[in-house]
């Protein structure tokens, strides 16, 4: 039982997770524990047929409960419901519909829908909660049409039908509750798989799969934030714009996976090199772009830093130690330049810089 509970208050607390199946398996303890405090209460009114009925069915739901524990669900729900179903018929011939028992099928109705979302996916069997819906409200009427015309078997006192349909009423509200909880548990475990879901789809669009760092279309949307915020308020930025050099060399010297080695260590000199207000993204094959929130003399520092550390740096592939140099083109916002127009002056830099030597950083003289 405190296993029971403790599952229960991890449940409610969401420190788990929690199935349909682990739910139902709640549910059919907890109607089990209903099911022994019957068969003491129907003891103390000496109502010998019930007290029988009671334990055959504590019997039942073990076994329903084995079947759901087995994720045999929609066998466990036709086993509680058809229980409820004869329960109310029962009780309605040997003590009266006063009782209330006849109640548990009106709480049952959210049980049927609820399962049915375990198993119905697609909701092409929605007929069937509905269909018992159906049966439950003419078993309901059929109890009410036989407590008309059959004399109950035992005649309880004013009083002790009073506890009975207080009793059974108040733990229908319970498993309506219950439901309700269980549905809210569903929605919130719901929406922590798409929210993980979500941030994941969010990082795939945002970031290069092989490097971590931002990828083009997300530097675009910093991009045009630093535009904005420079025409706006004359926030100075840079633009540095790298390029590895002979990186086909070391693609057709070593393989693809080496040069993919050396893309990801290039990043990770990028991203431990800028600082937090700066951004870095892989531009687009060997070449990658860094927003510098600053002017160009500090553009410049930022990018020698790199390439030094980059000079500096060993990738060891297969055994073999793989060295490589990165060629840098520096550019700052001008008011009234486009963002376009910056790119392209970044671009042209790096591209001088490979034109006359490579391994060095080439700045616009502002």
């Amino acid at each position: 039982m405190k296993q029971f509970v403790d599952e229960l208050k991890k449940m409610i607390s969401g420190e788990i997770p929690v199935s349909q199946q682990k739910k139902l398996e709640v549910i059919s303890v907890a109607v089990t524990v209903v099911h022994l405090v019957l068969v003491a209460i129907f003891a103390y009114l000496d109502v010998w047929v019930l007290i029988f009925y009671n334990i055959l069915t504590v019997i039942y739901y073990v076994y329903a409960f084995r079947q759901v524990s087995e994720n045999k669900i929609l066998k466990g729900y036709v086993l509680f419901f058809f229980e409820i179903v004869f329960q109310s018929i029962l009780m309605t011939l040997v003590i009266g519909v006063e009782c209330g028992f006849s109640n548990y099928l009106f709480a049952i109705i959210p049980v049927f829908f609820y399962i049915n979302s375990t198993y119905d996916k697609d909701g092409t069997r929605i007929w069937q909660p509905l269909l018992s819906t159906l049966i439950a409200a003419l078993v309901f009427i059929a109890t009410a049409i036989i407590d008309g015309v059959f004399k109950p078997v035992f005649e309880l006192t004013t009083r002790r039908v009073h506890f009975l349909l207080i009793f059974n009423s108040v733990l229908s509200m319970f498993l309506l509750a219950a439901m309700s909880l269980f549905f809210i548990l569903e929605n919130r475990d719901s929406l922590k798989v798409l929210t993980v879901k979500n941030k994941d789809l969010g990082q795939q669009a945002s970031e290069d799969p092989l490097t971590g760092l931002s990828n083009r279309r997300s530097m675009e949307l910093v991009l045009e934030a630093a535009m904005a915020r420079a025409r706006e308020r004359g926030v100075i930025f840079s633009l540095v714009m790298g390029d590895i050099d002979n990186f086909k060399k070391i693609n057709d010297t070593y393989g693809h996976d080496c040069g993919d080695e050396a893309l990801t260590a290039v990043a990770e000199i990028f991203r431990t090199s800028v600082r937090d207000g700066d951004h870095v993204c892989r531009w687009g094959g060997e070449e990658f772009l860094i927003l510098i929130s600053g002017n160009n003399e500090m553009a410049v520092a930022a990018a020698e830093r790199i390439r030094k550390r980059i000079e500096a740096n060993v990738v060891t592939y297969q055994g073999v130690d793989v060295r490589f140099t990165m060629t840098f083109g520096v550019t700052t916002y001008v008011p009234g330049f486009s963002l376009e127009t910056l790119i392209t002056q970044a671009d042209d830099n790096l591209y001088t810089g490979k034109k006359t030597g490579k391994n060095k950083v080439v700045s616009t003289e502002r």
